[in-house]
């Protein structure tokens, strides 16, 4: 949308009707606490967006909040799917999660969604997303929210769906990792399920929404300006929304999730982790199928144990090699949750800051700096109050990129970022590695450990009288 446009929706705005505030970011930023103060002001209620809070117990592993800092706010959605259930497609979450926005609603109260499943976000709040190829496939269950069917293919290794995705689907399967077993796997079920390529599908649903851009920027007549506003005719999400992005210095966040691990190994981590192994014994004694690829069996804190527990059974309690195995696994958990820090904030900065983009919508997600916990209130309780306030009372909202130094660096040119980091995985065969996008390729061509390869087979080379550069020419390579 035009600033013109969105400057004279603006002037004539008024009180949203059906408004969500969304609150998310990366782990570790503090979002369910910045939802029940927001809660607590505004006579709000909390729909879990988080698809590892769904399941019961584990509060460790999960990282649910207690119950004792929920200040009396109902949450809807967290703590209810049993340890063995697969979870939750963005389809269902988006079918059971709208029922409750509307429940919320009809007792006069605030919903206000929090959680770091960005993709379950994206879908809730976007009327005509499918799912996208990052995540799950929408059409994968019936009304019931049963699986439609089971494809054999689906089961196998690998190699073998990726081989048949190639097949079917060429355009898709170069985007994926062939290690990816998920995404190629959702890719592939989408044409069992369709009869339509994933590729296609997606290509369609862009199309739509630069279609939609174009008629927005074409520009829109003074007499249109209220219809747009009553009846939400070029609004391509599904509420009125004001999204809250937590975020904080990488150097702070950092050492601020390793101590976080700490304190939950201290509080129990390896029980909950010792728990789920048992389950998984008990499971595979009853002859019930687990898939560890998906669900609570992928979510951090456990997988990493593993190695610990087993190391717990062969050596004793005591011994050395238990000892270094515990702190091989609570340095693993470190790690899988710097990473998945940064894949979310990697999710909000450029796919669904580019959907917002895209939707004329950009201007409504505020970035709030949370390096400074001593300075919450200020930095960040004082400027959400402000916020929410003036978006529920259809006021008028300040530059999204004017609230502190990290917003305005954060909140720029999603677009641009989104392009240059389009996935096409391409192989380096002198160091047999596979890379997904030009960054990732450009960064490995110039680091230290490729030249170090190139030159050693350039001496090899050289010694059997043929020619190498190291530096394949990836423009018109075959994709790996």
């Amino acid at each position: 949308m035009s600033s013109i446009v969105r400057r004279a929706l603006k002037m004539l705005s008024h009180r949203p009707d059906n408004p969500i505030v969304v609150v998310m970011g990366a782990t570790g930023t503090g979002k369910s606490k910045l939802a029940v103060d927001l809660a607590t002001r505004f006579n709000g209620e909390i729909i879990n967006g988080d698809a590892m809070q769904m399941y019961k117990g584990l509060p460790i592993i999960t990282n649910k909040i207690p119950h004792g800092e929920r200040n009396g706010i109902q949450h809807h959605l967290l703590d209810f799917i049993g340890l063995e259930e697969q979870p939750w497609t963005v389809h269902r979450f988006v079918k059971e999660s709208t029922k409750v926005v509307d429940e919320i609603r009809s007792r006069g109260k605030l919903p206000i969604l929090v959680g770091g499943t960005h993709y379950y976000t994206h879908a809730l709040l976007f009327k005509d997303e499918t799912l996208s190829a990052d995540e799950e496939e929408g059409n994968a269950e019936d009304t019931e929210g049963r699986v439609i069917v089971d494809f054999a293919i689906l089961s196998r290794p690998t190699e073998e769906i990726l081989a048949k995705l190639q097949e079917v689907d060429p355009q898709m399967a170069v985007r994926w990792h062939p290690r990816d077993r998920r995404k190629i796997q959702r890719s592939l079920e989408i044409w069992l399920k369709t009869g339509k390529k994933a590729s296609e599908v997606y290509a369609e649903q862009q199309e739509r929404k630069d279609a939609m851009g174009r008629n927005i920027s074409s520009g829109v007549t003074s007499e249109d300006l209220e219809s747009m506003i009553d009846g939400g005719e070029d609004s391509a999400l599904r509420y009125p929304t004001l999204l809250l992005w937590l975020e904080a210095e990488d150097a702070v966040l950092k050492k601020r999730l390793d101590a976080r691990v700490d304190s939950m190994v201290e509080s129990g981590l390896v029980d909950e982790a010792v728990a789920l192994t048992a389950l998984d014994k008990d499971l595979a004694e009853r002859g019930v199928p687990v898939d560890k690829s998906k669900g609570i069996w992928v979510s951090i804190g456990y997988k990493e144990m593993e190695p610990y527990i087993q190391e717990q059974q062969i050596s004793g309690v005591n011994s050395p090699q238990t000892s270094r195995a515990l702190a091989q696994a609570v340095e693993a958990v470190k790690g899988g949750t710097r990473r998945y820090a940064k894949r979310q904030n990697r999710y909000i900065r450029i796919r669904l800051a580019n959907a917002l983009q895209q939707a004329g919508e950009f201007s409504m997600m505020f970035l709030l700096d949370g390096t400074n916990l001593e300075n919450w209130d200020t930095d960040v309780f004082e400027h959400a109050q402000r916020l929410v306030e003036s978006f529920l009372d259809g006021g008028s909202l300040p530059e999204n990129k004017s609230l502190s130094e990290l917003a305005n660096k954060m909140l720029s040119a999603p677009d641009e970022q989104a392009a240059t980091n389009s996935r096409v995985a391409q192989k380096c065969e002198t160091c047999d590695k596979i890379l997904m996008t030009i960054d990732e390729w450009n960064r490995h061509v110039s680091s230290r450990g490729h030249k170090k390869v190139v030159a050693a087979q350039r001496k090899r080379d050289a010694a059997s009288g043929q020619v190498s550069t190291g530096v394949p020419d990836i423009s018109g390579s075959e994709p790996a």
